[in-house]
Parts: C-alpha cells; structure tokens; sequence
C-alpha cells in the first residue's frame, strides 16, 4: 500500500470548523483520518543557541487542497487568487489557535507555550497547498542544557500530520546541526480499533490524535 492510499480517510467536521469551509463532499472511506498534512519543521535560535521559534509548512494532500484552493476562491474576499489565498490562511491560523496550532513544545518535562508572529502565507504549489506559519516561544530554550520534545499533530485525528520525508526537521546552532530523532507512533491495537470506529461525522476524543503522532527529540551535545 503506498503512502496515498494509506493516509487517504479522515477530515470534515472539526476542519470545517478549523478550517471554516463552507462544504465538503464526503470521500468514500469511513475510517479516521480523513485528510494528511506533510509537515516541515525548522527551529530558529537567537545568538546564544537557544531555540526561539519553529516555523513550519504544512503539505496539504491535493484532494484536500483542491477543496480549499475552491473555496478561497468562492468565498474569501480579494481582488486576486493570492490575496483570496492569503485571507483564508490567516483565518485558518486564527481558527487553529484553540488547537494551539496542532503543536506541542516540551524542555524537558515543562510544556512551552507557543504564539504565532507575523502573518502566515497560503499558496498553492504543484496541486498542492502549501500553508507557513512561524510560532514564536514563551521563554527561550537552551537544547544542550534542556531537552527539547516537539510534536505536531491534529488532537482529534482527523488529520494526519506526518514529517515531510524528504525534508527532516531542523536545529543549527553555531557549533553545527542537531540531531533531530523521529519516534513513529505506535498505538495500542485498541486504539486503533476506536479510530477505525469513527465515522465521517464524528470526532474522536480530545487526544485521540496524541497516539498517532510522531514525537521528536532534539540532541545538541
């Protein structure tokens, strides 16, 4: 089975309040998730090496991205096809904050809050919408004193969110890159089970989308 055909399933309900569509023909499958997202990661640090921020691009699936691409289109004001773009990413980015921008920052046991700076930019790439955001830390983290733990996916699962391949995530400092360690998600069968459950119309539980994402570990020694 290629990577396609396994992440194609599960997206309506919860992105059409995300994502503030105003229709969404519903896909074959039953199964979550409904839609994927490829991420990108790449860390900013100030002169000291302590990391900052982590900006990210999210790959949407071209189905998906169609979808949004049209309703931009239809429904967002502008006077052309980017600046209609740019309006529905910037709502998107402010819809996604109840979610805490699907990202979770973590120094060693602490969570770190993020916010987002500057506006994000929405374009669409080789059939594929291409959303960039940058989400600024509470406090600056030292990687080689802390450990810093990162994890980017949709509480609910309706999405997947996966690490783009060709693109891992990145952390230089001035001494040189770190390395970032994927751990791939392996949940407990029974959960699995509960989110083939999971109809069209229904949400999963709050962190439903935890046992599905990949976690990833920065080591600066």
């Amino acid at each position: 089975m290629n990577r396609g055909t396994r992440r194609r399933g599960h997206a309506v309900a919860w992105l059409l309040a995300a994502l503030c569509l105003w229709w969404w023909p519903a896909p074959q499958a039953i199964a979550h998730p409904h839609a994927w997202i490829d991420v990108v990661v790449v860390f900013e640090t100030n002169p000291e090496d302590e990391v900052t921020a982590i900006a990210q691009t999210w790959i949407i699936d071209p189905t998906y991205s169609r979808y949004l691409h049209d309703d931009a289109m239809a429904q967002f004001e502008g006077a052309t096809p980017e600046e209609k773009l740019a309006n529905l990413g910037a709502e998107i980015l402010e819809n996604l904050g109840e979610y805490h921008w699907y990202t979770e920052v973590h120094a060693d046991e602490r969570g770190i809050a993020v916010q987002p700076e500057g506006p994000p930019e929405l374009v669409m790439r080789d059939r594929q919408i291409r959303f960039q955001f940058r989400l600024t830390l509470a406090e600056p983290v030292d990687p080689r004193a802390q450990t810093l733990r990162y994890a980017v996916y949709d509480p609910t699962y309706f999405i997947e969110v996966l690490h783009e391949p060709a693109t891992p995530p990145r952390l230089e400092l001035s001494t040189g890159p770190c390395r970032l360690d994927i751990l791939k998600p392996r949940p407990d069968p029974m959960i699995v089970a509960r989110a083939l459950a999971l109809d069209y119309n229904q949400t999963g539980e709050a962190d439903l989308g935890r046992h599905f994402a990949e976690k990833v570990t920065a080591h600066c020694d």
